[in-house]
């Protein structure tokens, strides 16, 4: 192997040779870096839809949940009149079968 002639090229060649590698690499590089970068935004972009419509879904539910927890109060409030209502029935009712049996016994 001739020292002024490695690879039975010219210094010059090399050089040329090894720049054309370098070149490639480095766009290689670039475009797999911008690919890599467009496909992050491409996925943050979709994330962040998600994130925006389970938002949206969030909203409704806590809405649905608000509305429910006022007709469970209003439901509440209705049984408990009607407990009373009917608690005082059935004191009536005692005090009507007390008269009657106190009747009966006379």
């Amino acid at each position: 192997m001739d020292m002024h002639h490695p690879f039975g090229f010219e210094w010059g060649d090399l050089v040329a040779i090894f720049t054309l590698i370098g070149v490639v690499a480095t766009y290689a590089n670039m475009a797999i870096s911008r690919t890599a970068k467009d496909s992050s935004r491409s996925d943050f972009e979709q994330l962040t839809a998600s994130i925006a419509k389970l938002n949206e879904t969030m909203v409704k539910v806590n809405m649905v949940l608000d509305s429910l927890k006022a007709d469970r109060e209003s439901t509440n409030r209705r049984l408990d009149k009607i407990e009373a209502t009917a608690d005082r029935h059935d004191i009536q009712l005692a005090r009507i079968e007390e008269h009657v049996i106190t009747k009966e016994d006379k």
